[in-house]
This record gives structure tokens, sequence and C-alpha cells, in this order.
């Protein structure tokens, strides 16, 4: 089955004309990526490297910020592209990968989408595919939740995974009504940003348009508290970085880039259009810099301290 619309197209030119409108303050573009790219993900390395994920192919890319230079690190079978990265152990990541039409109408394959291991300890990367996860609708953000397990969201059915990455076990450790996208979302895009932190699972809602905490079992991911909103209103989050205050730096389609308190307070940090995701600089000089990527392909910066 396929989901198609066209609508996500119109939401993303009235934020970047609102987010013109509200904020002057704007990144400095370090790197565009070639081919009307679309970025999905940025991580940051220990290195001081980028890891950019393509949602418009199936190909990771890597960024050295501070010489502005791109090039692709590796490409992956059997995708259309890729969506959530996340450090598992040092250098080693898992990827999302899975089918997505990003030209126009856009739409997505239920059934398609599973877990890669990437490992980058070498100077020649190692790819190798974990397991797919027939019943989901849509995978996109991905946390760790131990050195082996991540938890991975399906935005297309409104739940939550637990994913064993040495021996491709998974199961569903939470479904809930906060979760999933609106009855009348363009598209079924629920869950999307994830990051598990000190025993709770912070995510946002991008058609749902909600920023939440819930309380995990550090054991099994179960949950041991209902969901509570952080941030009960705010439009079309997509992907998120925790700060060293547990402030989550947000890319949301209507507003640029917004810094959101443990508290729920919430303030504009840049008026970058159409962003998708955000991360801060892990290199000796750039811990305070936060990098943003976008669907347009570019990555920015900016002093977020």
């Amino acid at each position: 089955m396929h989901l198609v619309v066209g609508v996500r197209a119109i939401v993303l030119f009235a934020s970047s004309a609102s987010a013109a409108l509200i904020g002057r303050q704007s990144g400095t573009t370090i790197a565009t990526l070639p081919n009307d790219a679309w970025i999905e993900s940025i991580f940051a390395r220990s290195n001081g490297q980028l890891l950019l994920s393509r949602l418009d192919t199936p190909e990771l890319w890597t960024l050295d910020p501070s010489a502005k230079q791109t090039s692709k690190l590796a490409g992956f079978p059997n995708a259309l592209g890729l969506t959530g990265i996340t450090e598992i152990s040092p250098d080693v990541f898992a990827v999302v990968s899975g089918n997505m039409t990003v030209k126009g109408s856009i739409s997505y394959t239920p059934g398609t989408w599973g877990v890669w291991k990437v490992d980058l300890t070498s100077s020649d990367p190692k790819t190798t595919f974990v397991k797919q996860i027939p019943e989901a609708g849509f995978l996109i953000g991905v946390t760790p939740f131990n050195n082996d397990t991540v938890l991975v969201a399906d935005a297309g059915k409104g739940s939550l995974y637990q994913l064993s990455i040495s021996t491709g076990a998974y199961s569903v450790v939470l479904s809930d009504a906060t979760m999933k996208a609106a009855s009348n979302a363009p598209i079924a895009e629920g869950i999307h940003g994830i990051k598990y932190s000190n025993g709770t699972v912070y995510f946002t809602n991008t058609f749902g348009n909600g920023f939440y905490k819930v309380a995990i079992d550090p054991t099994t991911g179960k949950s041991t508290s209902s969901v509570t909103p952080v941030l009960a209103s705010v439009t079309n989050p997509e992907d998120f970085v925790l700060g060293a205050d547990g402030s989550a730096f947000m890319a949301t389609l209507s507003a640029g880039v917004i810094k959101v308190t443990p508290d729920g307070k919430s303030s504009r940090v840049v008026s970058t259009s159409s962003p998708s995701s955000c991360a801060f600089g892990r290199g000796a000089g750039d811990k305070g810099t936060l990098y943003i990527s976008t669907s347009s392909g570019t990555v920015s910066s900016i002093d977020a301290r």
C-alpha cells in the first residue's frame, strides 16, 4: 500500500514563508549536497565529522564542517532512502532505510523498512543489514537504548519498536495516541524524532503537533508512566537534539529551529527554512555549534551557546 500526498509541499512552502516573516536570524550555510538532495538526519561523530542520511536516495554522506567538504560514505541496496541515524557504540551506528518517494507527490511504502549497522571504526566503512520489520508503516527516528539495542519510531502506525542489533529480534514496546498522526493529517506521519535519556523517552509527533515524554523500564523498554506533554502544541515538529541542560533543539516545519526547555518553555533559535534535524558539534572547537540539516539539501551552523 502506498500513502500519497502532495500537501506536504504546501506545508513546507508555508513554513518557509512564515519563518522568513517571523525571524531574521539565520544560520551560516556550510554545505549543499548535489542533485536536489533531501537530508533527513544529521549526526555528529566523535571525530568532528557529520553524518548525513539522504531520503531522496539510499546514501549516507559525510561532511567535514571545518573544511566544508562532503563525500558519499556508503550506499544501501533494496531501499529508496534513509531516515534516522544514531550511535550504538563508539563509531558504530544504526541507520534506518526504506522506500519513500520525495519527488512530486510524497509517498512511503509500508513493510519496506529496516535497520542497518554501519561500522566506521576502520578506514573502510562496513555496512550490515540487521533486520527488516515488515509490520512497520514508516520507520524514522532511532535512539540507542543500550550498547546492543535501539528504539525505533514507526511514524506510520504510531508506535515504538525495540530492536537488538546483534540478533535482529524486535518487538513493539509502546503504542499511544500521542504517537499517531491526526486523523486529518496530509500524511500518516506521527512520532518522528526520538531520544532516550536517563530512563525517559522524548519524542515529537510531526502531524500530531506535540512534543512528549514517557518513562520506560531500563531493562524491558516498557513504559512505567503515562505519556505527558513537554510542549503540548508545536506545529509540525521533526527531529531534535538534547542539549547539556536537557533542552531540546528542534527542527519544525512551521517555525525553523526552536529551543524547548525541560519545563516546556519555547523560543526561536534560527529561522531556517524546511529544517529536518539538528546536532551539536563534538569536535574540539565546535561543541557549542548547532548544525542543522534541511530537506533542500543544505547544512548550516549557528552558535547556540
